[in-house]
């Protein structure tokens, strides 16, 4: 099996679930990995129920890694609360039907991965979880 500099283990956030860690040193502006999944206009992508691995690529384009366990990127967690913030970065390729996972700064090995989902992510993410929403 081949390295990909990364692994999936639980979260160092509290809560979480599972987390994406460096197996080894991704230098700033390396790509880390790629999210990836089923590809779905607008339309469709605003009727899924779980939007919850669903990304806006552009162009009209989401991309869901809800049922597809083996895209890693799917276990990056926002940086919300995290004091180190976030250390990789979504590049959006709506042409090639994904984004790729962008290191904003050198990440050590056993470095969990945090990005910004951003306040879209949280307002959606709070309507669907009106019993427990996120702060």
């Amino acid at each position: 099996m081949r390295d990909v500099g990364v692994e999936v283990r639980e979260s160092n956030i509290p809560g979480a679930g599972k987390g994406l860690f460096a197996t080894r040193l991704h230098a700033e502006g390396s790509t880390v990995c790629i999210y990836t999944g089923v590809v779905l206009p607008n339309q469709q992508a605003w009727k899924l129920p779980d939007k919850s691995y669903l990304m806006k690529l552009g162009d009209g384009k989401y991309v869901d890694a809800l049922n597809c366990p083996e895209v890693l990127a799917r276990y990056i967690n926002d940086c919300r609360g995290h004091r180190g913030g976030f250390n990789v970065r979504f590049d959006k390729r709506p042409h090639d039907d994904r984004a790729d996972v962008v290191a904003v700064r050198d990440i050590q090995p056993g470095e969990e991965l945090y990005v910004d989902y951003g306040r879209l992510y949280w307002l959606a993410y709070n309507m669907m979880h009106k019993d427990n929403p996120v702060r």
